[in-house]
C-alpha cells in the first residue's frame, strides 16, 4: 500500500464519545472503564498526566478515585473541548498539547504519574522511542502505559488510527531500550465475553489480569522511575 493511500485512510480521531459509553447497547465500553480502574491503584494521593485523555472519562475515574490532580491532554481540539466541559473542576484541566515534546507545555518531573493508555498503537513507530522519553522528562515517579497486543504474526497496515499493533516481545524490548536504569513491571488485561439472557443483548464484558501476557488483549507497563 503506497504512503498517499495510508494517509487518505487514516482517521483523525478513534476518541470515544461519551454517549457511547453505555453497557446496553455498547457492553464493550465496560472493558475501557476497567483499564483507568486498574490504573487508579497508582495514582491515588497523586498529581496525574493523562496522556491522550480524550474526552476525559478517564481522568474523571481518576479524581473521582483519589488523584490528587489530573491533566488531561489530547491532539483532538473537540475532545479536549468536550472533556472541559465535562470536567469542571479545579483539580482538572485539559489542553491540546504535542505528546512528542511535552517540555514545552509542563516542567520537568511537574507529575508524579503519568498515565497513557492506549497511546502506542496510535504513533509512527519511528516516533515511539520520542514519546516514552516526552512522558518520562515530565514524570517523576511512574509511568502506567498500556497497548492492546497484536492478534496476528504481522502487522499489515488497512487503514484507521492503528497505525502499529506490538507483539509482547516488541513491547517488552521498548520498555527496556527507553527505561534501562527503571523498574519495568507490569501484567496483562484479559478481555472476556459474559454471557447473559438479557433480551437483545447477548453479552456483556468483564477484565481479568494475567502475568503471561502472550495471553493477553491488552499490555500493561508499569515503570518505576529511578529519578
Amino acid at each position: 500500500m503506497s504512503q498517499d493511500k495510508q494517509i487518505k485512510n487514516v482517521k483523525v480521531s478513534d476518541n470515544t464519545a461519551i454517549k457511547d459509553f453505555n453497557r446496553f447497547t455498547y457492553p464493550a465500553s465496560s472493558t475501557s472503564i476497567d483499564r483507568y480502574v486498574f490504573a487508579n491503584t497508582w495514582t491515588k494521593g497523586k498529581t496525574v498526566l493523562d496522556a491522550a485523555t480524550g474526552q476525559g472519562y478517564g481522568a474523571g475515574i481518576l479524581l473521582s478515585l483519589g488523584a490528587k490532580s489530573v491533566v488531561g491532554i489530547d491532539t483532538d481540539e473537540h475532545a479536549v473541548e468536550v472533556a472541559n466541559n465535562l470536567l469542571q473542576s479545579p483539580k482538572a484541566n485539559f489542553s491540546v498539547c504535542d505528546i512528542f515534546d511535552l517540555e514545552k507545555d509542563f516542567k520537568e518531573n511537574e507529575f508524579e504519574v503519568c498515565v497513557s493508555l492506549e497511546t502506542f498503537e496510535h504513533l509512527p513507530p519511528e516516533r515511539l522511542d520520542e514519546y516514552l522519553q516526552s512522558i518520562r522528562k515530565v514524570t517523576s515517579e511512574t509511568l502506567v502505559i498500556s497497548t492492546p497486543q497484536r492478534k496476528t504474526e504481522e502487522w499489515v497496515y488497512d487503514g484507521g488510527t492503528h497505525l502499529y499493533e506490538y507483539s509482547a516481545e516488541e513491547f517488552l524490548e521498548a520498555l527496556k531500550r527507553n527505561f534501562p536504569n527503571d523498574e519495568i513491571g507490569g501484567f496483562g488485561i484479559i478481555e472476556a465475553p459474559l454471557k447473559t439472557d438479557y433480551p437483545n443483548i447477548d453479552y456483556q464484558w468483564g477484565s481479568t489480569i494475567t502475568t503471561n501476557l502472550s495471553r493477553a488483549w491488552v499490555m500493561v507497563g508499569i515503570i518505576s522511575l529511578n529519578k
